[in-house]
């Protein structure tokens, strides 16, 4: 393994692993066993500071959970990483986010922009699928919150046969919600995922890359602009495209490799660790899972 230490980043996003805690129970979640457990400590405010300040460059320092929102520090983290000169978001099921309170002090906090899953799409029997709940309502509501306070949204789904049918009409409330809050001139983008078989996952069909631009460029009518250049960098498992409508999105395939790694040797994801070492994200998991087999 390729240890990075801060001094010597080389990535363009850092991940922050916020809290192991999550109420729900979603059939897919990297962490797997670290989910809840005890042996696993939240981020540390002193930490956690000390190792963002001393990057070299400014990066996308992106707050992941399992579920970030249950930190209370949350809004904190975000302060000093602003403070920091880096670019906060965080990736979100968006459930705290129907608050229109919760909302607006995330924004004022310093998230202008964040990851929010609706692997669901509209529909509570989805969710109910693939995140053991009904919680569409919820989640409309969340979005159109980060529309009004002008929190840039990144909609991201984990896309199966489960749920195909229903991204369309995502869609369309996504480009709905664009248009009534004027975002035609911001980069709202809408992320599809296959299944990562890391952690817990559904026992689903793992689509590749070219099998999501088959099934999207034919439920939503054609996908225009197709490059797998993301950020200057030349990526093998993702692309990028843009609909007729304006609206951008991405495709990102997380098949594994021979080592059971996807995105290995990514030079875009690292992740500061429990150590508060910066270092390849996916490889960062794979050998907290190979050590519990040892």
């Amino acid at each position: 393994m390729i240890k990075v230490e801060p001094s010597n980043n080389i990535f363009k996003t850092i991940s922050i692993q916020t809290t192991y805690k999550c109420q729900m129970k979603c059939s897919n979640c990297y962490l797997g066993d670290m989910l809840n457990n005890k042996n696993y400590e939240d981020v540390d405010l002193y930490k956690f500071e000390k190792a963002i300040k001393q990057l070299p460059n400014r990066c996308d320092i992106r707050f992941i959970g399992a579920e970030p929102t249950l930190n209370p520090n949350l809004f904190e983290l975000v302060k000093i990483a602003r403070s920091a000169g880096h670019r906060p978001s965080l990736l979100t099921n968006g459930l705290k986010l129907r608050s229109y309170e919760y909302a607006r002090a995330l924004k004022k906090a310093g998230i202008n922009m964040l990851g929010i899953s609706m692997n669901g799409c509209l529909e509570d029997e989805i969710y109910q699928l693939m995140d053991n709940g009904k919680y569409a309502k919820q989640k409309m509501i969340a979005l159109e919150n980060c529309f009004k306070f002008k929190i840039l949204p990144h909609i991201n789904v984990i896309l199966v046969p489960e749920n195909a049918h229903a991204v369309s009409k995502l869609v369309s409330y996504v480009e709905e919600l664009r248009i009534k809050y004027n975002f035609t001139k911001y980069p709202v983008m809408i992320r599809f995922k296959s299944v990562g078989q890391v952690g817990n996952y559904m026992k689903t069909i793992t689509y590749d890359l070219n099998q999501m631009i088959q099934i999207l460029n034919f439920k939503l009518n054609g996908l225009q602009d197709i490059s797998y250049k993301v950020n200057g960098h030349v990526e093998r498992n993702t692309c990028t495209f843009k609909l007729k409508s304006g609206l951008l999105g991405k495709i990102t395939d997380w098949t594994l490799d021979d080592e059971g790694i996807p995105d290995a040797g990514s030079t875009r994801r690292g992740i500061l660790t429990n150590d508060y070492k910066v270092q390849p994200f996916f490889e960062y998991y794979s050998d907290i899972e190979e050590a519990k087999w040892k």
